[in-house]
């Protein structure tokens, strides 16, 4: 996948940081750009379009630890099926009957990224955690 990353950087022009989640198989690429150059930032958000679908393709996920927010939900039929995404919005609206929990989000988790860790179990012992 990173070897791949690294190829749409080139194809694209753009550099990419990746940043990891030690041992749990998370990557956040981070594409470096310019907000004010017309243009880039479309560029951009076409670039990482095209990683969300390699992560998918690799047997990975559009998400780890956060939901899938405004900015993600139109690659989520990349790992859904229709049907799937059907009942997902059918059980939403089955708890939400009001609309009113996001309703400009799909599927938020209740967790930042400190609590979802606090919350699993500690892999090495050995190692403080804060």
């Amino acid at each position: 996948v990173l070897n791949e990353i690294e190829a749409l950087s080139q194809k694209y022009g753009y550099r990419i940081a990746n940043v990891f989640h030690a041992g749990d198989g998370n990557l956040h690429p981070l594409i470096l750009y310019n907000n004010a150059v017309p243009g880039q930032l479309e560029t951009v958000e076409t670039l990482g379009g095209e990683i969300l679908k390699l992560c998918v393709e690799a047997g990975g996920s559009i998400s780890g630890e956060h939901g899938i927010g405004a900015d993600k939900r139109c690659y989520m039929p990349q790992m859904f099926a229709t049907a799937d995404l059907e009942t997902m919005q059918w059980v939403r609206q089955a708890i939400n009957t009001r609309g009113l929990a996001n309703p400009t989000k799909l599927f938020p988790t209740p967790k930042t990224c400190g609590e979802a860790a606090m919350a699993q179990p500690a892999k090495f012992d050995n190692i403080e955690r804060f």
